[in-house]
């Protein structure tokens, strides 16, 4: 795939369909540039909520290292693991969550147990960042600090890498939904420069029996936030619900992210931009005999940013739809949905 080069003006949209893949390489160029990417992004918020993207600067080897090193952490022995087990009091969950449920138990959605381990950590757990990211009477638990793994080796080093390139990517993506909005290209800046942000490890392993008809990898659900970075290996098994009512494949993009946009950012936009469900298909013959990893990073706004609709999602007959919250509020709110009581 050959980039436009920076401060052309071509269209930046190098796969049509209802999710689309955008080549963002040269964003750092021309303003002519980022608002042709900025716009094929809103087209893409508007219809599906999903779009891949590609030329996106994060370090392709880190990616590698990235799924290396999460493969290596759930082949470790049970007895290792069981160390970093989240707590069932622990509304983070940072550490490994391998607790049967299913997450489309959020959406009043009845489905057997999800085939899916999880592995999470988030910058607030990292020294030094939750007393700076206004977390009010929510420090004490969202203050935790991560569980990290003793081995193997490089992992801790490795993740928090992985996390600060896909941030800074966040950010940009950021700059350039809110040029798609009509909006200044920083109005974003203030609310997501000390986020509360999770990232996340799916881990899928080999199928040894057939799955139940109503079993997933991971069932039917929208996510929570702004924007999802999702990294998946090349099993596939993603699917998004489209407008006609049908489950549509969501390619592998080689060398490229998916992203999605959650359900705040579809309240902060006044329904403007879509939250689209979507699944992971459990596996059935060959494929059931292959582990699964992506890695998903859940872009939340800082703690105590305020979220009300958007200046230019609203005006004459196009009212607020939803009162105004804060990104913490909202993601208490949708954890207690999940999991019961998050404080």
């Amino acid at each position: 795939m050959t980039a436009h080069p920076p401060g052309t003006t071509e269209d930046p949209t190098v796969v049509g369909g209802f999710v689309p893949v955008v080549d963002v390489d040269g964003r750092d160029g021309s303003p002519a540039r980022r608002r042709e990417i900025a716009r094929a992004i809103d087209t893409a918020c508007r219809e599906s909520g999903f779009f891949g993207i590609v030329g996106h600067g994060v370090d392709l080897s880190l990616i590698q290292r990235m799924h290396d090193v999460t493969v290596d952490l759930f082949s470790t022995p049970d007895a290792e693991k069981a160390a970093l087990l989240v707590p069932p009091d622990d509304p983070t969950l940072r550490g490994i969550f391998a607790r049967a449920g299913s997450v489309s138990a959020a959406e009043d959605i009845t489905t057997s147990p999800d085939l899916c381990e999880l592995f999470t950590m988030n910058q607030l757990g990292e020294p030094g960042v939750a007393e700076v990211a206004g977390l009010g009477d929510a420090y004490d638990v969202w203050s935790r600090p991560n569980v990290w793994p003793e081995r193997p080796a490089g992992f801790k080093e490795t993740w928090l890498e992985y996390y600060r390139q896909v941030s800074d990517l966040s950010a940009d993506l950021m700059r350039l939904c809110a040029l798609g909005l009509g909006l200044d290209e920083e109005f974003f800046t203030p609310f997501v420069d000390i986020h509360s942000s999770n990232l996340t490890a799916n881990w899928y392993p080999p199928v040894d029996t057939d799955p139940l008809p109503d079993q997933y990898r991971k069932g039917p659900h929208s996510d929570w936030g702004t924007l999802t970075i999702l990294y998946q290996d090349n099993c596939g098994g993603l699917q998004v619900f489209d407008k006609a009512g049908d489950w549509i494949d969501v390619p592998v993009v080689e060398g490229g992210f998916v992203v999605n946009i959650g359900d705040l950012m579809a309240v902060w936009t006044n329904d403007e931009w879509v939250s689209t469900k979507h699944r992971v298909l459990a596996p059935t013959g060959e494929m059931a005999r292959k582990p699964r990893v992506s890695l998903a990073f859940f872009h939340q706004p800082n703690w105590s940013a305020d979220i009300e609709c958007l200046p230019s999602c609203q005006g004459p007959g196009k009212p607020a739809k939803y009162a105004p919250t804060t990104s913490g509020a909202y993601l208490l709110q949708k954890m207690e949905s999940a999991f019961g009581s998050a404080e």
